[in-house]
């Protein structure tokens, strides 16, 4: 009876031990997905994947949802107070709309133990309930890369160790290099971030980009019993594609750089004719130093009435100044302050393109014939015969 006894022990003993291990079996991955065709998705993505047979779970947990619908949705976005959120969602779906888009998707499984696996799954868990899912979405610092830096960091604490390296490029480089396709998408976003953006990046900064999350989680390390693991136990492919999705369209062609270069050609050989004819014609400075009025009041909106960190300390507010708005009306006038304004606006425009190899705040192509024509006509109007 005893040996019975002991038997039906050490079988308990087994079953129990062989369900902890297969109730042990969840595993967390890293999607990092390639870039799409519209703009918000032209950087790519990245989300998490749950898995565990024994739970029957095979979840997506997506940082990237935002709600079109919102209340004042673009008035939201512009000031930086858009409410991004975290949704949950089976992986089939989030499979079937990258095939659907046919972008690639890469899968980082993660090296992590039972507890690490159930840290983080119950923090994506708690993330999702309705009342913790909301978050103020930031491009430099809160997105859906960048949570899945803080959320392993969050759960994993000293046990993960991020690589502690600073690249030769800025932020802004990145930041150019991945939508060169798109140049008037460049030139916009160039003109409207400031000097944030012009610093040096390292392996944490740049995991706003979803393509640095994944090279930086390959260089990552995992702490198990006081050892350090790489985090990646394998890297696959989930979804192939072809060739990368192709965002070149019409506008591509219509380089904003050569357009620019056209139009300073053109004003060059208008503003030799005038000289030569002691005329002047006020139209078109009125029109190009009236637009210009309104970047440098955008530039200012945009970095002290907004939640954008990018946007702030731009130093494009030195040549876009806002008060062209109402020097543009002026252009004609023959008062010594206004001559006074244009001849140091034309100064400080000159100062700004002779010093674009060391001034901080990097320039796209299409900036510096926008400056030699602006240069060029302000001292035109402040030097010309009366």
């Amino acid at each position: 009876m005893k040996r019975i006894l002991l038997i039906a022990a050490l079988l308990l003993q087994c079953i129990a031990v062989t369900a902890q291990r297969a109730y042990n079996d969840l595993k967390i991955s890293i999607m990092t997905c390639a870039h799409g065709k519209e703009i918000y998705s032209s950087f790519g993505h990245c989300a998490f994947r749950a898995q565990s047979v024994s739970r029957g779970i095979d979840r997506v947990y997506n940082y990237g949802t935002f709600n079109y619908h919102q209340p004042f949705f673009v008035l939201k976005f512009v000031r930086g107070f858009l409410d991004y959120s975290v949704s949950s969602y089976d992986y089939i779906i989030f499979q079937l709309e990258y095939l659907k888009e046919k972008r690639e998707v890469h899968e980082q499984l993660l090296n992590l133990s039972p507890e690490q696996a159930q840290a983080v799954y119950d923090f994506l868990e708690w993330n999702v309930l309705e009342k913790n899912r909301n978050y103020k979405y930031n491009f430099l610092e809160d997105n859906c890369a960048t949570r899945i830096r803080d959320v392993l960091k969050n759960a994993c604490g000293n046990d993960i160790i991020y690589p502690d390296t600073t690249y030769a490029f800025t932020l802004r480089d990145a930041i150019d290099e991945r939508i060169e396709e798109m140049p008037w998408f460049r030139l916009g976003i160039t003109l409207l971030m400031g000097l944030p953006v012009d610093k040096n990046a390292t392996a944490m900064t740049a995991m706003f980009l979803p393509d640095y999350v994944y090279s930086t989680i390959n260089a990552t390390q995992i702490m198990h019993n006081g050892k350090a693991e790489p985090i990646v136990k394998r890297n696959s492919i989930v979804i192939r594609a072809d060739k990368p999705v192709s965002r070149t369209d019409f506008l591509t062609y219509l380089s904003p750089t050569l357009l620019l270069w056209l139009l300073f050609a053109w004003w060059a050989w208008r503003t030799y004719k005038e000289i030569n004819t002691h005329t002047y014609h006020t139209g078109g400075d009125k029109a190009w130093i009236f637009i210009l009025g309104m970047f440098g009041i955008l530039f200012l909106v945009m970095w002290f009435l907004t939640e954008h960190t990018v946007t702030a300390n731009n130093m494009n507010l030195l040549w876009a100044l806002p008060t062209h708005v109402v020097a543009a009306w002026a252009v004609k006038s023959t008062k010594p302050f206004w001559r006074h304004y244009y001849k140091v606006s034309a100064m400080i425009t000159a100062a700004m393109l002779i010093l674009a190899p060391i001034i901080p705040q990097h320039y796209d192509p299409a900036f510096y014939p926008i400056l030699l024509i602006t240069t060029m006509r302000l001292a035109r109007i402040g030097w010309r015969d009366n």
